[in-house]
């Protein structure tokens, strides 16, 4: 038997340390943070075996990207998980309810307590099967200058009671190889004496001679162990080196391997980054600060003897030179880049495309999220700041994408961190607003008010069970919810709900120069909503969010200078559209022409177009023929200022630049490429039937 520990990733902000021990039967995975689904999918982990999940902590750095794994894993027809972790797991886990419904899918959960709390279970096993016994270690942060009683629980009240919990992995003893030509050679008849023999048992053969198990059994292997170790604090120490579960484990003779992070850690996306930005410095930012930022200290880990290898994900590739793009595209952009095309007349802002897919995230599209950065409000707010950030939608891996739009720069980071004044959240389903809990909670060490979250009511239930169980996150939001700005919902006249209203609005005036939110109802799941902005100078932003084409938001939304539209399917794929209550592009592109927008950008595709969705010839002819407006499709880290909105070619080259650097596996290039080519024949034959009617 192989028992083989895998490193899925290391401390970073992108990340937080994941590890994947296989069996040759079950795979067992420790912490599950934002992006370890993607991570996963890039580097071709596979996880049709996962059976148990074990937390160390109950933090968002730990258990951030768990829902999204539960969701993708029920989703494979799989009975069930057991998670294993700290007091008030099953709590968590039952807070997911509201978001997470699967219930043909067993969802169990077990809690560690602290020796000192359950010595009951100080000698038992939290898990085992044939291959191997998992115990668990569970130590909490004392509390200063107070002493615990026996029975009692530790709390969540504050991070003093914070539990952590170590796990120990050992395989079982495994009897040594049986020979079969030995025991032959001795005399040994075939049937139940072999058995016997291999099972330790000596026997007698009948002409009174004994055969000893040792002289036709290899010796037995050893138990290997290993051991998964978490100390959140410097607190946590003491606790953790005396713990009677910990001791016997504290000088172990073995193999220790040096892991360092990768510089990146999504590499197919930060190549196509660094190739977008090379031939559109404008839209795209650099991710050349991101590869020269040091990497964190190597740590540590005992390997011991025996039949177990350690492996670290690792992928060597360098950023590949751009492909040779052709030289008529090249002309085009060299020209264009000399023409100033600017839309003075709006405000100064910009939108940053932090995700582009949906449902689960892939190698080059993580899941929904934009930021907006806004000039700062006239009146009130802090002097010093002339801007201030807001999104809308926040899913899983959000951070990690606001950390590479920063260029790999902790500070600028930061800055985006703390001058975000509001993040919108269209509906429940978890690939909109998964990532809220790690954004919340790396505001924790700041000085910064509470965040302003607006959404649907689930979440607000979902976002107060979980702050409950991490102080991380408790007191740094403020949630309101959407119906308060929705005027055709009796609630939001409502004495109180009017009132609050109104405060958020001033503040989003002070803050943000927006002068009017509105949230549009739009048909998708149960309370999802449409957003449309109004600036201080009367200039309009809207969003979709998921929907099928809504009049209304398109009457609400008229004259907008910008709608981002959800286009999660391509023409064809019309019946599935309406099944699961999206829009096809075509579809997106008539709801930005009854708005009378001046541009559309569509965004939330299918993960079936793993980098580039191209304009199918219906969606073409609606902009040609009927929207005099542009059209861009958004791909992951596309920021624009408002003002520079028209990129006549970005969608040209960067479709002929994924096409040329296709890698394998995207399965729909070809697709694509047909799109184009019949796009650009048809184009070819209106301007010859234009010429024979002139």
């Amino acid at each position: 038997m192989v028992v083989s520990v895998q490193i899925l990733s290391v401390q970073s902000v992108e990340t937080a340390p994941s590890l994947l021990l296989s069996t040759e039967t079950s795979r067992f995975l420790f912490n599950v943070g934002d992006g370890t689904q993607r991570l996963c999918m890039e580097h071709h982990v596979r996880l049709a075996k996962l059976q148990q999940v074990f937390l160390t902590e109950l933090r968002s750095h730990t258990v951030g990207g768990l829902p999204g794994m539960v969701l993708t894993v029920s989703d494979t027809g799989k009975p069930g998980l057991h998670v294993h972790g700290p007091p008030s797991t099953k709590k968590y886990l039952k807070a997911t309810r509201h978001f997470l419904y699967r219930p043909d899918f067993k969802l169990e959960a077990s809690e560690v307590f602290p020796v000192a709390i359950d010595r009951e279970k100080e000698s038992k096993s939290c898990y085992e099967d044939k291959e191997v016994v998992v115990h668990a270690v569970a130590i909490v942060k004392p509390r200063a200058g107070a002493k615990r009683k026996l029975n009692e629980s530790p709390s969540s009240d504050n991070e003093e009671n914070h539990v952590s919990v170590s796990y120990v992995v050992e395989t079982r003893t495994q009897r040594g190889k049986f020979l079969v030509d030995k025991a032959v050679a001795l005399g040994v008849p075939k049937g139940k004496l072999f058995g016997q023999l291999h099972h330790g048992k000596d026997v007698t053969l009948p002409d009174g001679r004994v055969v000893k198990s040792s002289d036709c059994v290899l010796p037995s292997m050893p138990a290997a162990a290993c051991v998964v170790v978490s100390c959140p604090t410097m607190a946590h120490v003491d606790a953790l080196v005396s713990s009677d579960g910990f001791s016997r484990y504290k000088e172990v003779e073995g193999k220790t391997a040096e892991v360092q992070m990768e510089k990146t850690v999504y590499r197919a996306s930060a190549k196509l980054q660094a190739q977008l930005q090379a031939v559109f410095p404008c839209a795209f930012p650099s991710n050349q600060e991101h590869e020269k930022c040091d990497t964190i200290e190597p740590f540590s880990r005992v390997v011991p003897d025996g039949e177990l290898s350690a492996a670290l994900i690792n992928n060597e590739e360098k950023e590949n030179s751009i492909p040779a793009l052709s030289k008529l595209v090249l002309a085009n952009v060299l020209e264009d880049s000399n023409v100033k095309d600017l839309d003075d007349d709006l405000i100064d802002g910009r939108i940053t495309f932090l995700g582009t897919g949906c449902a689960i995230p892939s190698k080059y599209r993580n899941v929904t999220g934009m930021y907006l950065e806004l000039p700062a409000g006239k009146e009130g707010g802090d002097s010093n700041e002339t801007w201030g950030g807001m999104m809308l939608d926040c899913g899983e891996g959000s951070l990690g994408q606001m950390y590479r739009y920063a260029g790999g720069d902790y500070k600028r980071l930061q800055e985006l961190v703390d001058r975000l004044k509001c993040v919108w959240i269209s509906h429940n389903h978890a690939d909109h607003h998964l990532g809220l809990l790690r954004l919340l909670s790396f505001r924790a060490d700041t000085d910064t008010e509470p965040l302003l979250v607006i959404g649907p009511t689930p979440l607000q239930f979902w976002l107060d069970e979980y702050a409950a169980q991490d102080p991380t996150v408790r007191g740094k939001y403020i949630f309101v919810e959407n119906f308060s700005f929705d005027e055709s919902d009796s609630r939001s006249e409502e004495v109180e709900t009017h009132a609050e209203a109104a405060r958020v609005r001033a503040l989003l005036r002070d803050t943000l120069n927006i002068s009017q939110i509105e949230c549009v109802p739009v048909k998708h799941a149960h309370q999802s909503y449409a957003a449309v902005v109004t600036f201080v100078d009367g200039s309009k932003l809207a969003f979709s969010g998921d929907c099928r084409p809504s009049d209304k938001l398109a009457e609400k939304a008229k004259g907008a200078f910008l709608i981002v539209h959800e286009a999660t399917f391509e023409d064809e794929l019309t019946k599935e559209a309406k099944d699961k209550a999206h829009c096809t592009m075509a579809e997106a592109i008539e709801v930005g022409r009854q708005a009378n927008a001046r541009h559309l950008l569509l965004t939330h595709f299918s993960q079936r177009y793993p980098k580039m969705a191209v304009l199918s010839n219906t969606a073409s002819e609606v902009i040609e023929e009927k929207a005099p407006m542009e059209v861009l499709t958004a791909i992951d880290m596309l920021s624009l200022r408002f003002r520079e909105l028209r990129q006549p070619n970005l969608m040209e080259v960067c479709t002929q630049l994924m096409q040329d650097d296709d890698d394998e596996g995207d399965v729909d290039a070809a697709a694509s490429l047909k799109a184009q080519q019949e796009r650009e024949e048809r184009k070819k034959q209106k301007s010859i039937e234009r010429g024979e009617q002139q």
